[in-house]
């Protein structure tokens, strides 16, 4: 067995998060080759997307969001590693989809550090604050999404690139036109 297939079977039989239970643990092959050059890592699993799907940003509204972004930017998504800072998709009591908590982002904090040891990414570009924090308690990196956007940084030996999640509610606070720009420069900082 590989070591990225040891770590899906670990992450398959996950107990962890009581809150989590009976949702699909979406680490797979699907996730993308490894080693691959860059990594992106969002927050959750989406009720309607990734927890439907188990493929990462996929069937839902941000998939659709991140493949234009994608395809706008050149960066062709089999080529990318793409996974999450939580495995599993936590919902609120109403079963909407739910910020992960502390606990939740702690508990899975060793399987995202595994990946980055896996995929071996020259980059690594987190969607959005949640996934740019869960990031930074792996490797400090005092990176502010709001300050740092599209902007690459040294980051443990690899570079970091901070995006909005591709979500339609995110252009609220960074503009579709500005996304495409950030989605630009990953792929400039990827290389061919």
């Amino acid at each position: 067995m590989t070591p990225f297939a040891a770590l899906c079977a670990e992450a398959a039989a996950c107990t962890a998060c009581p809150r989590m239970a009976g949702r699909a643990r979406v680490l797979s092959a699907a996730c993308g080759p490894v080693p691959a050059r860059v990594m992106l890592v969002g927050e959750a699993p989406g009720r309607r997307g990734a927890d439907r799907t188990g493929v990462p940003f996929s069937g839902d509204a941000a998939g659709r969001a991140l493949d234009d972004l994608l395809s706008g930017a050149g960066l062709e998504r089999a080529r990318l590693f793409i996974t999450n800072a939580v495995l599993c998709n936590p919902r609120d009591a109403a079963g909407r989809n739910a910020p992960p908590s502390a606990a939740e982002l702690a508990n899975c904090s060793g399987f995202l550090a595994r990946q980055l040891a896996v995929a071996d990414p020259a980059v690594v570009a987190p969607l959005g604050a949640v996934a740019l924090a869960a990031l930074g308690a792996i490797h400090p990196h005092g990176l502010a999404l709001r300050d740092h956007a599209g902007t690459a940084h040294p980051w443990a030996g690899r570079l970091l690139l901070p995006l909005y999640h591709p979500s339609p509610r995110a252009r609220a606070h960074r503009p579709l036109a500005m996304q495409r720009a950030d989605f630009a420069r990953l792929a400039a900082v990827a290389g061919p």
